[in-house]
């Protein structure tokens, strides 16, 4: 490795030099604030008073030997949009300068031979140029017609818009060139050069992405599968493969990514350290052959075209797209992988039509009933793994239920009973997937589908507290009572295209007027047709028929609840009270234990061995300072941390070191999903467990 500071003119007109972004990189993503910055640091290092301005380093790979007669291709690994950006405010000086001849000492032929192209052949022929610098597929094309000034039909990309910015600034403002070019002159860099045979650019890569603007996960492993492959090889992976994963899932690829990776892992790994869970995981099952990579990327773009109709809606079977357009109205991700494996399954013939949709049904279900009954929506992380963990391939359908049926406490799938409950008495109003709770209720088996977005949500008893006369009278002495208790409950919820002219009439007027309840063809609406009140008994009334309706279209598990031994895990949503812990894994790495409080000594010392200075700079934190974690004092009821002199104290009950362990774990950076806690089926004092 060689670093010399330079400055960007000198580097770019190094001749016969070719500056190539290869394929694993990002596409260039510069917007016009970065360029209004840039231009402003060129303007004023372009003022004969003002000094040098540091633009940052320059990193590419070379071979060790080429000759001096040939075009010799720099790999730029870092660098690439401070790079195409001058190039582009060089090519719209260049632009103007043609427009204006003889108005500057600079010249655009001296700006175009020396920075932009490649002449091998002299020929000062346009169609003749070699770019200096060749981007990406994505953006080559783009690049490559302005530096010979060809036609530009679709100018809506990045590329163009910041030449167009450039050039307009520069024509609009009079900018001066000769200015703006000893300026550009007094950008420094650090130009560091790698061999390829003796450095390694991935390691590199890496110090430089971890101190810089973070490039997405994606971009990371990708640059990670590509970079080592030699040149032709890995512009076939990239086109074969993972361009068109990149065009097909774009913001999503990352998410993609992830997902693939906890299907592989059986796992949730922090959004944060995917690329660090990917090398483990690539260096445990593939290796760095051609084929080995290739059949890695090749499974990931199979699963790719998989996800893509989930993320998308694109499948053509619409009986089961319409289930993953459900999946996007709840907005529940986190799902997306037990699903995608599920897909796998159903593509390669080994899950039926049938078997997929009602399982898709039975996911939808859960997660509504959760909702309605307010248990907390993280748990789905759990419930999850377990599903990719645990299904069994040979019964689908039995696995699925099986797995669900028996998740108890704050990962449980709610049943009729407490559904019903919650789905009478909740205000469902505020609920953010109110509006798809009600098309589902007025479209499920219905002939004729309405279109949910042109109708509102009407209440059926007004929001106003000053309410009619009518109201009044007809909700009864507690009027007030009832008005509180039902007013955003799904007995008093219904749609009309018509809410601003039904306002806080009363009952019958809403039903009779123009386009009332009478006339809508919302089925929500055909109970209200015969009624001639509106109070506390008919929106019970019409409750229960709703919930007729939702039990129905939202269904629990055919399977009978299983009363054995079965691994529930303990979520830090839970009490934990009286539970008895059976083991627990802590970053992969299962632990055997007899008590809470054992459970307890064992993960702070787990915590403390992944990083004693991290453990001790947490537990002195302002955040946990409070919290007597350790000391140096034992006591009856302390335990030793390891062999450090510190004493863990364990006096407090189960529930404060639930706590303690979930505020620890996230002052070190990890997640709940870092600790996974395994049941057994007794309480402390011996009885039955039903965690219910």
């Amino acid at each position: 490795m060689e670093a010399i500071g330079s400055n960007i003119l000198k580097f770019l007109e190094s001749a016969n030099h070719q500056f190539v972004i290869p394929v694993y990189q990002r596409t260039y993503k510069w917007t016009r604030l970065n360029c209004k910055k840039l231009l402003s640091d060129v303007i004023n290092a372009g003022f004969p008073q003002n000094k040098t301005h540091f633009l940052g380093s320059i990193v590419y790979i070379t071979d060790e030997h080429y000759q001096a007669t040939q075009v010799n291709k720099l790999t730029i690994i870092d660098g690439q949009q401070r790079l195409t950006t001058i190039s582009l405010l060089l090519m719209a000086m260049v632009k103007y300068l043609k427009e204006n001849p003889k108005k500057y000492k600079t010249t655009p032929t001296k700006l175009l031979k020396k920075y932009l192209v490649i002449d091998e052949d002299e020929t000062n022929r346009p169609e003749d140029f070699l770019s200096k610098l060749d981007l990406t597929k994505h953006d080559k094309d783009f690049y490559d017609r302005l530096v010979k000034e060809l036609p530009i039909t679709n100018n809506n990309q990045n590329i163009y818009n910041n030449f167009d910015y450039f050039y307009n600034e520069i024509k609009n403002k009079e900018l001066n060139i000769d200015s703006l070019f000893e300026g550009i002159g007094k950008l420094l860099i650090v130009s560091v050069s790698l061999i390829r045979t003796k450095d390694d650019p991935q390691l590199i890569f890496e110090s430089l992405n971890s101190t810089g603007v973070k490039l997405e996960q994606a971009d990371l492993i990708r640059n990670f599968l590509l970079m080592d492959l030699v040149d032709n090889f890995q512009k076939e992976i990239y086109n074969s493969y993972w361009y068109p994963m990149e065009q097909s899932l774009k913001e999503t690829l990352s998410d993609f990514i992830r997902d693939y990776l906890i299907i592989k892992l059986k796992k949730y790994p922090n959004k944060n350290n995917v690329y660090d869970e990917f090398k483990k995981f690539f260096y445990v099952t593939y290796n760095r052959t051609n084929k080995s990579v290739e059949e890695l990327v090749k499974d990931m773009y199979y699963y790719s075209t998989l996800y893509e109709k989930i993320v998308h809606k694109k499948e053509a079977n619409p009986n089961i797209n319409s289930h993953l357009i459900d999946f996007i109205k709840l907005d529940v991700k986190v799902v997306y992988p037990f699903i995608l494996e599920l897909y796998v399954d159903y593509d390669n013939g080994s899950l039926t039509e049938a078997a997929f949709i009602y399982i898709l049904k039975l996911l939808e279900s859960c997660i509504v009933r959760r909702v309605i009954v307010g248990l907390p929506p993280n748990s789905l992380s759990k419930i999850t793994t377990s599903l990719i963990k645990d299904n069994s391939t040979k019964d689908h359908i039995t696995s699925v239920e099986r797995i669900l049926a028996n998740k108890r406490g704050v990962q449980r799938f709610p049943n009729d009973d407490e559904f019903k409950a919650s789905f009478l008495s909740k205000d469902i109003y505020t609920l953010k997937l109110c509006k798809y709770l009600l098309d589902k209720l007025i479209n499920t088996d219905n002939k004729v589908i309405l279109n949910i977005e042109e109708f509102s949500i009407e209440h059926i008893l007004p929001q106003t507290n000053n309410l009619s006369a009518k109201w009044v009278n007809a909700l009864g002495n507690n009027w007030e009572q009832v008005h509180n208790k039902y007013l955003h409950t799904i007995g008093n919820l219904t749609l009309t295209r018509f809410n601003g002219e039904m306002g806080n009439k009363f009952f019958t007027e809403k039903r009779d007027m123009n386009k009332g309840f009478r006339d809508s063809p919302c089925r929500l609406n055909s109970d209200l047709i015969n009624l001639d009140t509106w109070n506390e008994e008919e929106i019970l009334k019409r409750a229960n028929r709703l919930y007729a309706l939702a039990k129905n279209i939202w269904i629990f598990p055919q399977v009978q609840t299983i009363e054995e031994n079965y691994n529930m895990i303990l979520d830090f949503d839970d009490e934990w009270k009286e539970v008895k812990p059976k083991y627990f894994s802590f970053m992969d790495e299962k632990h055997l234990v007899r008590s809470m409080t054992d459970l307890y000594v064992s993960v702070l010392s787990e915590i403390y061995k992944l990083d004693p200075e991290l453990f001790m700079e947490a537990i002195n934190s302002p955040d946990l300072i409070g919290i007597n974690y350790v000391s140096k004092n034992p006591t009856g009821a302390s335990h030793q941390l390891l062999d450090t002199g510190y004493y863990i104290n364990t006096s407090s009950n189960n529930d404060t070191k639930k706590k303690y362990l979930n505020s620890l774990i996230k002052a070190i950076g990890l997640t709940e999903d870092d600790l996974i806690i395994y049941l057994s089926d007794l309480k402390e004092d011996g009885t039955i467990n039903l965690f219910t």
